[in-house]
């Protein structure tokens, strides 16, 4: 089983130090930018670090120092963290916890020792190499002296010993609504680091999933916003741009100390509370919730035998967990408020995963006073979710018997419980007022988003789209970036297909009928669409009704998808 280090020790004087140390060392995201390529960035990015550590090597700059260590996973000289970091220095990040003292041969072990190329610098000078001459590497560390065991001596002090990260902090940037900000994010070092599978406590950094739900929340300026499922802490950081009061909760109090941490290195006032969902806020109501909870379905087999990674587990049978934090959310919510969230769902394999696959959620949303827009992106059978999960938490580093004994076990118990395929996707709620709650709520199940990741303007104009006017009495006006392309059969006067083309929002490109070509065309902020489906009906000598029945699910589509606006 692999062990995770102690927390960082809380202690904000040291705290303070090591992040002035690091403004004062320019590591932030501007200077990666210049002292790494793109293609070593983009590997970092994959959680791949030899291209970076081979680009670095022998660059002295404090921010290469900080990031062979932190990122790359590459022990250093204390004498090169002191150079570093000079007012906290080697021996306060041991205190802090943030790294450990190893001995010389644990160091060989570890140290990346690339060969100096002749040819095809990287776009950076190298650190003082003069014309035609090599940047300076790293060489391998000398042996310790032996020393006789019988001898009373005190045993021999290391002046300049070898220091290894216990640790992944790094720099995270990003422009929103109120300008441009700069973290710097802690969390549990990953397999390509360790060379170990995660521990069952590992707290994750910022992936993909992560970047996926900071770019879909909605930044409006709110009193009170809540991350549910906290992890390393980088979605309150975001909301603390925007929201008065910050509440961050999880399971894990792993992950609470290193959001406490992240919050103190960043000077940012976060309220962090351990326990399950919405246990910790009991009683309270917020404008914003977000949440990446842990919801991926583990069956209890490959919990006993592999642990639960906390990170991406909830301990709940199934894909139960997303049905409570849907049913429990409600009661957390403000009216007017919103809540976004990463989910999964089992789709039975009695249902076909393209056209029913939104059952199963719209049964949890059944009866709740919330709008929620609900979008599939992506669809697996169970071979390739229990692939990518194993995957994920080090699979490749286990042996093999355990590696092949957890994915057979996972398969089986998708078989048992009926399970053909699995859906991922985001979904977006808004908590209705009373007078609104009175009507019931609405909802819109959309598969597939194809084009750009949807960003909080998109979720927030989505969602209030489903509370438009009376479609025939409202007046529309095209997106100005959408665009129409034809498709015709040689010397045919009629096109046989019609694309839409939207430039911005969602990047989509929507097949359309003639009809709701004709109506979107005319959709120029002067006559409501019950007027443009009038003319058109006359123009093709086609019943009105008829027409209206054509366009009218399409239009709402392009609404929400912000092809057209009211």
């Amino acid at each position: 089983m692999t062990t995770s280090a102690p927390v960082p020790a809380l202690d904000r004087d040291m705290i303070a130090r090591l992040r002035a140390d690091i403004i004062a060392s320019s590591w932030t995201t501007d200077t990666l930018d210049e002292l790494l390529s793109d293609d070593a960035l983009s590997a970092l990015m994959r959680d791949s670090r030899l291209p970076a550590l081979v680009e670095l090597a022998g660059v002295d700059a404090p921010a290469a120092t900080l990031t062979r260590f932190f990122i790359g996973g590459q022990p250093e000289r204390a004498s090169a963290l002191d150079a570093a970091l000079p007012t906290l220095g080697a021996a306060g990040l041991e205190t802090l916890g943030l790294a450990a003292t190893i001995d010389e041969d644990e160091a060989a072990s570890a140290l990346v020792m690339p060969r100096p190329c002749s040819k095809s610098a990287p776009k950076r000078e190298r650190a003082q190499a003069g014309e035609g001459e090599e940047a300076s590497f790293p060489t391998a560390p000398a042996l310790p002296t032996m020393r006789d065991p019988d001898e009373e001596s005190e045993p021999e002090v290391v002046a300049d010993p070898w220091m290894r990260a216990l640790y992944d902090l790094r720099p995270h940037a990003a422009t929103l609504p109120g300008g441009e900000h700069e973290w710097w994010v802690t969390s549990d070092l990953g397999e390509g680091q360790t060379g170990k599978p995660l521990a069952d406590h590992h707290v994750m950094g910022i992936g993909g999933a992560t970047r996926t739900l900071l770019e879909m929340t909605v930044r409006d300026q709110v009193d009170s916003a809540l991350d549910v499922g906290c992890g390393c802490g980088i979605q309150a950081l975001y909301l603390a741009t925007h929201a008065r009061r910050v509440v961050a909760t999880d399971l894990s109090a792993r992950a609470c100390a290193l959001t406490q941490f992240n919050a103190a290195l960043n000077e940012t006032k976060i309220d962090v509370r351990e326990g399950s969902l919405f246990e910790p806020v009991e009683g309270e109501t917020f404008d914003l919730i977000v949440t990446n909870p842990p919801f991926v379905i583990t069956p209890d087999t490959v919990r006993c035998a592999s642990g639960m990674h906390e990170y991406r587990d909830g301990g709940m049978d199934r894909d139960n967990l997303i049905a409570a934090v849907l049913r429990g959310a409600p009661d957390r919510m403000a009216p007017g408020g919103t809540l976004q969230m990463l989910a999964n769902w089992e789709i039975p394999e009695s249902r076909n995963p393209d056209t029913q696959w939104s059952q199963r959620v719209d049964e949890w949303l059944d009866g709740l006073p919330v709008d929620a827009w609900v979008v599939q992106r992506d669809v697996l059978e169970p071979a390739r979710y229990v692939d990518m999960w194993i995957r994920d938490s080090g699979g490749p580093l286990m042996a093999r018997a355990d590696y092949e004994r957890a994915y057979t076990s996972w398969l089986v118990d998708f078989r048992r419980a009926g399970t053909g395929a699995i859906g991922m996707g985001f979904v977006a709620l808004r908590r209705l007022d009373e007078a609104e709650a009175a009507s019931g709520g609405r909802r819109a199940f959309d598969l597939s988003l194809d084009g750009h990741a949807p960003r909080g303007q998109d979720v927030s104009w989505a969602l209030a789209s489903l509370r438009s006017p009376e479609l025939w009495d409202t007046v529309l006006t095209r997106a100005s970036d959408v665009r129409e392309e034809r498709h015709y059969v040689p010397g045919s006067p009629d096109p046989e297909l019609l694309i839409l083309h939207q430039g911005g929002g969602l990047g989509r490109s929507v097949p359309v009928s003639s009809a709701v070509s004709a109506v979107v065309g005319a959709s120029d902020g002067e006559l409501t669409v019950g007027q443009i489906v009038a003319a058109v009906a006359m123009l093709t000598s086609v019943e009105a009704d008829d027409v209206r029945a054509e366009v009218e699910a399409p239009l709402r589509d392009l609404i929400r998808w912000g092809f057209l606006t009211y």
